[in-house]
Order: C-alpha cells, then sequence, then structure tokens
C-alpha cells in the first residue's frame, strides 16, 4: 500500500536570556515605535480628510488639477492591471505553462511589531 506524505509545519521556541540594560533599550524602542506608529495613523487620517476636503473643491470646479500659489493638486486615477487565472483559462491559455514562468523574488525583509491587546503592525 503507497504512503502518502503530510506537509507539517513546526515552530520552535527557545529562553533568551539578555543584560537588564538591553532589555530596557528594547522596550524603550518598542514603546517609542508603538508611540509613533499611532501618531502616523492619526497624522494619515487628517491627512485623508484634508485631501478629500481639496479633491470635493477640485471636483466641483469641475478640475482635474490645480496650482494655487505654488501648492499643485491633481486627481490620479490610474489603471491596475491583474491578471485573471480563470478568465485566462477560459480564454484557452495553459496555466500549467502560466505557473511555470512565475518566479518568485524576495521582498526586503521588515520587522513586524505588535503591541501587547493590539493587532498587528507592519512598517
Amino acid at each position: 500500500m503507497p504512503t502518502t506524505a503530510i506537509a507539517l509545519t513546526a515552530t520552535t521556541t527557545h529562553q533568551l536570556t539578555i543584560a537588564p540594560q538591553i532589555k530596557r533599550k528594547l522596550l524603550l524602542a518598542l514603546k517609542t515605535y508603538t508611540e509613533l506608529a499611532v501618531q502616523a495613523k492619526v497624522l494619515a487620517l487628517a491627512k485623508k480628510k484634508q485631501s478629500g476636503i481639496v479633491e470635493g473643491i477640485q471636483t466641483e470646479l469641475g478640475e482635474s488639477s490645480i496650482d494655487i500659489d505654488g501648492y499643485k493638486s491633481t486627481i490620479v486615477a490610474p489603471i491596475r492591471q491583474v491578471l485573471d487565472r480563470k478568465r485566462f483559462v477560459a480564454l484557452g491559455g495553459d496555466l500549467d505553462i502560466l505557473n511555470r514562468a512565475m518566479i518568485n523574488t524576495p521582498s526586503k525583509a521588515y520587522p513586524k511589531i505588535t503591541a501587547p491587546g493590539k493587532e498587528e503592525d507592519t512598517d
């Protein structure tokens, strides 16, 4: 009787002992990061609100681009192209060839920081 392979993912943890001054330094950096992330979210919301006001005025004026006292604002409406795999196959495309043509490229590594009791925040 043939055996089937089962894919498993294992995660291990280990105990790390660090000096008290390094712990304080790390906690300070994490707390500062969290405070800055909150401030960035508040500022992003404020910017979004003001941007909406500007866009509303531009739409009201019927202008897609304005330049006033050195301030410039343009309503940008880009179009993205995304491959619809189901449609590709329905149109006669070979999904196997498409999958073999795909390449994986690594992205820049970044720390994923989560404050206690908060949702994940990545930057």
